[in-house]
Parts: C-alpha cells; structure tokens; sequence
C-alpha cells in the first residue's frame, strides 16, 4: 500500500479513536499509560534526513492506548529522559517508546541487558535506560500491554519483557499467561516498517479484536527487507486496561 493511503488510513483511525475515547468517558485514572518518544535523535539535525515518523506513531500510540481505558501521557524531547523514566514507570499499566533500542553494556556488573536511549534533546551521548533499573524500581508490578518500537528489543534474548513483569512466553490463543502482552522487533527496524505495523496493530486492536490477532493483521502487507516482529504474553488478551476482574482468571 501506499504511503499516500496510510497517511489517509491513519489519520481516518485517530479521528475514530478519540471518538470511541469520548464515548467511552474518561479514562480509568487507576490505570497509568506512557508513551515515551525520541524526536532529538530523528530530527534532521541527528540524521540529515527529515523523517517524520516518529510524531505520527506517538500520536497513533496515545490513541491506541486511550482507546483501550488507560489514562496515558506522552513525553519527548527534553522532558523524555531516564530519570523520567525510572520515576514513572512505577505506575505504569501500559507503555510504549520509540527510541534507539539495543542490548547495552550495563558498567556496574559487566553485562549486557536490553535498553532504549532517552532523549533529553540530545543527538549523541544520551543516557541507556536499562531493563535491569526498570525491574528494579517495578518490583514486579504487573503490566498490561508494552510496545518496544526500537531495533532489537523483540529478540529472543531481550530482557526487557520480565521487567514489566510478562513472561516470555507466547500462550497460544487456546492458553493463558496472563492479562499480558509485550511486542517488539529483531534486528535493525525503519521507522517506516515500524510505523505501517503499528497502524495496523492499532486500527485492528481498535475494533475490538486481541492483541494476538491484532499481531497478525499487523504483519500482513508489505515491509522493507529483514523487518521481523516479536511478542510475548497472551494472544487471546484484550489489551484492555487494569487486572482481571476479581475471580475471574481469564476474562477477555
């Protein structure tokens, strides 16, 4: 498809969006959604080259996760920073970055663990925020639904799902690992492979289908060549926001 025409689908799936999210009510303030987003390190400045991506996935992400019942803020630039991070991730039921993404060398034990960078306006020398700090300060707090929209952060060896407390495994639609999912990607992504996923991710979540099968129509269409997503958790979840219901073990 064209770009043309995702630009058109996706400003057509904001539009409803916002208003499911008003019919709706207010979002539940109990159930705390970030979206974290890196513009510094993609500006023209950074890259010599304009892409504008990374504004229309964190407008696609701030729906996406209001339509779902969380009362979600976003951050960037200067404010994105991983002391931020670190402070509010304690609440967080949901959350989303866009960002640099690797497996990082972590100086006080010597290993490697999955990270993102800040932005804190910076093109070069911002700060990694580690999984190993995140779990840290989360003390296993359960979480609902995370999206790593970085490089690397879906492969097999990332760390990042256990610190928001989701088991890495992929519970078939006929199982169950809880109210949980984590999606990532392998290898070097583009911001435009990125952002086409996650408007389809999105408009399919959107209507009412889980998150596994929300995955799967993601993946339809045409990407760049290496282009691999991951997730973890439970594909039969809603991807609604907060824990199940009291007694219930798998309400979806």
């Amino acid at each position: 498809m064209s770009p043309g025409r995702w630009t058109r689908k996706i400003a057509v799936l904001l539009a409803l969006m916002a208003l499911a999210a008003v019919a709706a009510g207010p979002a539940r303030a109990a159930y705390q959604a970030t979206v974290d987003v890196n513009v510094s390190a993609f500006s023209f400045d950074c890259l010599t080259i304009n892409d504008a991506y990374p504004g229309k996935m964190r407008a696609a992400a701030v729906a996406g996760f209001t339509n779902l019942g969380f009362a979600t803020t976003s951050y960037t630039g200067a404010v994105f920073t991983r002391a931020h991070v670190l402070a509010r991730t304690k609440a967080d039921w949901g959350y989303y970055v866009h960002s640099h993404g690797d497996h990082y060398y972590y100086s006080p034990d010597g290993k490697r663990y999955a990270g993102f960078k800040e932005d804190a306006g910076l093109c070069t020398g911002a700060r990694t925020v580690y999984s190993k700090e995140i779990a840290a300060v989360r003390a296993g707090r359960q979480s609902n639904l995370v999206i790593m929209s970085t490089c690397h952060l879906g492969e097999t060896n990332t760390t990042m799902p256990e610190a928001f407390a989701i088991p890495k495994v992929r519970a078939a639609a006929g199982s169950w690992a809880g109210p949980n999912f984590y999606l990532g990607y392998l290898g070097e992504a583009w911001d435009s492979d990125e952002f086409a996923f996650e408007t389809r991710f999105w408009s399919a979540l959107g209507p009412g289908l889980g998150v596994g099968q929300a995955f799967d129509v993601a993946k339809l269409g045409s990407f760049n060549v290496g282009f691999a997503a991951n997730w973890y958790g439970s594909y039969a979840w809603t991807g609604r926001a907060g824990p199940l219901p009291s007694g219930c073990t798998r309400c979806l």
